[in-house]
């Protein structure tokens, strides 16, 4: 079951980027139905692999995005993004103790995260930086 849906208003415009935010859901999405399977209890290698997984490919997607973004852009928005990353670091620490909860929080903070990253930070700003043309979208 997907939990996450890609509608059109979360298009940046920018192919690259739309594709890693894709994979995003793809990944959140993956979390979800470890974490809220109604055949079976959540299996603890899958869900460390999946948020491993979270934690490398949201690493390796905010490098890219900082290469395209103006330097105010990054100053301003890009404390988010490096929430996400030690959100999981310390998830996988408090849940050594199998504590459930535990889960059940980051996945609020992952669901929310994800929409103000996309939402707010990528769509909004991506179009407006278009419109301006005024940054590159090489990454090289």
């Amino acid at each position: 079951m997907k939990h996450f849906n890609w509608k059109k208003i979360y298009d940046t415009g920018i192919v690259e980027i739309d594709k890693q935010h894709r994979h995003l859901f793809e990944i959140a999405n993956a979390f979800y139905d470890e974490l809220f399977s109604e055949t079976s209890v959540p299996d603890n290698k899958k869900i460390f692999k999946i948020l491993e997984n979270l934690k490398d490919f949201s690493e390796f997607h905010c490098k890219y995005e900082k290469k395209i973004y103006p330097s105010e852009i990054v100053q301003q928005f890009f404390n988010i993004e490096n929430m996400l990353v030690e959100r999981i670091e310390e998830l996988k620490d408090l849940y050594k103790s199998n504590n459930i909860i535990v889960l059940y929080g980051f996945a609020e903070f992952l669901r929310k995260w994800l929409l103000k990253h996309i939402l707010i930070l990528n769509a909004k700003d991506f179009k407006e930086l278009l419109k301006k043309e005024t940054f590159s979208l090489s990454c090289n």
